[in-house]
């Protein structure tokens, strides 16, 4: 399904986004002047000049994954993409941007599909996107059967996406999932006294680097892993999950996210967990915590890692992130969440790097394009950011605990910054305890 938009930025920011995005339409696509007009013209007829305008348009697809237990992100995620394109003004090199924005599911088959659409029908050199893990694995696939087109990932976080085999026209602009929960295992171990532990995680690509990330950290500290627990994308039933988790454990590590997440945190107390909780990389991020969901007494106190950095964070560049995310949209979340942030990193670099090109990605079927972004340096709100040789970037991680905030509501705190986290040199599969030495 396309869904066809055409709205400025604070307009996405003053409904609820679901309702901007137009949902249950069956096209969209965003002129890139985000609804504000188009830029001024000096004379001539109008039709006429019309016309050349939308001849020299930079057309760039999208696949988010407006649809299914990650919608919450993935619409915070557009918000991040609207940030990005108001720094430079819906244009590159004098070029209107304009994208095209498919709504994915977060399933392997539909992102590949939407993909082809994008390539075969509407003729796009550029695919930004998308946003879950296995999503992420089977988009860098079909990446390697369209040289020509360049794709960069949006927020998706599976470990074999840039490392088995990696296509050389797919790009990452942040680091995987097993690098955000890499420095949370000896950290549980060796900070919070967690000596023995049970995982929850959704079994797909993401959560099992996620796990896979915190257990080669948290085994080699020596934790033990009394039992895993593996559940469908889209869970909403955890009673049976919580009814047997063992009672000689110190804390539980979740690798849940979206409405899973919420799911788990609103039924973890009501079902009697009384043990701490562990977070993965967005158990407890923004789009959660701000849920309506009954999650506050299991949420309180749980300790997680990630990317992004909490809202109070010293970290050079991301005040004024959050400032500028709180200005665009008033009525959007409080603070800017791991998608909005992703998606807007992934975005800018890909401007930054067309305007070394001065737009042009047509003539050379995308190579120095594709040179641009490789040779990319650049200091985001979340840090500085480079690619390594599989075009995958690498950086901090932040550890954080969820804390009230002086408004009463939930939020996060820092504890720890896990510098430099370099890329994993193994793919992490679904593990049963802790992985082989």
């Amino acid at each position: 399904m396309t869904k066809r938009i055409s709205l400025s930025a604070r307009r996405l920011g003053a409904v609820p986004l679901a309702l901007a995005l137009g949902l249950a339409a069956c096209g969209q696509t965003d002129d890139g002047g985000g609804g504000m007009g188009q830029p001024e013209l000096d004379g001539g007829d109008q039709a006429e000049a019309d016309t050349e305008a939308e001849g020299d348009e930079l057309v760039i697809g999208r696949i988010s994954a407006l649809e299914g237990a990650f919608a919450a992100g993935a619409e915070d995620g557009e918000r991040g993409v609207q940030m990005a394109l108001e720094e430079f003004g819906h244009e590159v090199a004098g070029r209107p941007i304009r994208t095209i924005v498919e709504s994915s599911d977060t399933t392997p088959e539909t992102v590949v599909e939407r993909a082809r659409k994008l390539v075969e029908q509407d003729g796009v050199d550029i695919i930004h996107g998308p946003l879950s893990g296995s999503e992420g694995v089977a988009l860098a696939d079909y990446a390697k059967t369209v040289p020509h087109v360049t794709f960069v990932d949006a927020a998706s976080g599976g470990t074999e996406t840039t490392l088995r085999d990696p296509a050389e026209n797919y790009f990452r602009w942040h680091s995987d999932g097993a690098m955000w929960t890499a420095p949370m295992g000896p950290y549980a171990v060796e900070e919070l006294g967690y000596d023995r532990v049970v995982t929850l995680a959704e079994d797909y690509s993401f959560p099992h680097s996620q796990v896979g990330g915190f257990l080669n950290g948290y085994c080699a500290a020596g934790g033990e892993v009394a039992e895993t627990f593996w559940v469908p994308l889209g869970e909403s039933d955890y009673s049976s999950v919580i009814a047997s988790i063992p009672e000689d454990i110190d804390a539980i590590y979740v690798a849940l996210g979206g409405s899973d997440a919420v799911d788990f945190l609103s039924q973890a107390i009501n079902f009697g967990i009384d043990k701490p909780i562990i977070g993965g990389s967005i158990l407890v991020e923004e789009t959660v915590l701000s849920s309506e969901g009954q999650i506050r007494d299991a949420a309180l106190g749980t300790v997680a890692s990630g990317v992004v950095p909490p809202p109070a964070a010293d970290v050079a560049g991301w005040q004024d992130f959050v400032s500028r995310y709180q200005e665009m949209f008033p009525n959007g979340f409080d603070n800017p969440s791991h998608f909005a942030a992703l998606y807007y990193n992934g975005f800018k670099a890909l401007l930054l790097a067309l305007e070394e090109v001065n737009g042009v990605v047509e003539e050379d079927d995308g190579e120095a394009l594709r040179a641009a972004m490789s040779d990319l340096q650049w200091d985001s709100p979340i840090g500085p950011l480079a690619l390594n040789e599989n075009r995958q970037a690498e950086g901090d991680v932040f550890i954080y605990e969820v804390v009230e905030g002086d408004d009463g509501g939930l939020t996060t705190e820092l504890r720890d910054v896990g510098e430099d986290i370099p890329q994993p040199e193994v793919v992490w599969e679904r593990l049963d305890g802790c992985p082989a030495p």
